[in-house]
């Protein structure tokens, strides 16, 4: 035997600092802690729900303006056509011609045009026009009062004679024709 054996007195150790006792408590039931959870998932799923509807919404609202907005351009390209053919119409020669008849233009039998480019020319016949037929006696006084001014004409342009004839124009490289 040891020491402590043999006689001596055992002595107590020092006393740890007083611990509480544990005893069992009862658990919560497992359904309560879930709740909390399936209602979060549910509350994230209808959130997500409504937020689907309202881009669906949206979506068919900008599909009806989409459908709007191309009628208007089919319309107004319609509309664009009509009245570019409406222009094509009024610039074609009958209608050039009719409205020259209407201010009071003649049409002339000769043509002749300035060549700028080359010597100031002009090339052609240059002949007077046939004088226009008299207004209607339904005309306003003012075209009247026009029509009774005098006009002064030149007399070889009231005779149908040529004013001015110009030699055809010379080719190229060769010199201008003198005269």
């Amino acid at each position: 035997m040891t020491a402590l054996a043999a006689g001596q007195p055992r002595t107590r150790p020092a006393e740890a600092p007083h611990r509480p006792s544990l005893r069992l408590v009862a658990t919560r039931p497992l359904v309560a802690g879930r709740l909390p959870f399936v209602l979060l998932v549910g509350g994230i799923l209808a959130l997500g729900l409504i937020v689907l509807l309202l881009l669906h919404t949206m979506a068919a609202q900008d599909a009806f303006r989409l459908q709007t907005l191309e009628r208007a351009a089919a319309s107004l390209s319609d509309t664009r056509q009509q009245l570019a053919l409406a222009e094509q119409q009024r610039q074609s020669p009958d209608a050039l011609a009719a409205q020259a008849r209407a201010l009071g233009m003649v049409p002339t039998g000769s043509i002749a045009f300035v060549r700028l480019h080359r010597h100031h020319r002009i090339v052609g016949v240059v002949r007077a026009a046939a004088a226009p037929p008299p207004p209607p006696a339904t005309a306003s006084p003012a075209a009247h009062q026009r029509a009774q001014q005098p006009t002064q004409k030149n007399a070889h342009t009231a005779a149908g004679k040529p004013v001015h004839k110009v030699s055809p124009p010379h080719r190229r490289g060769s010199p201008p024709p003198h005269g």
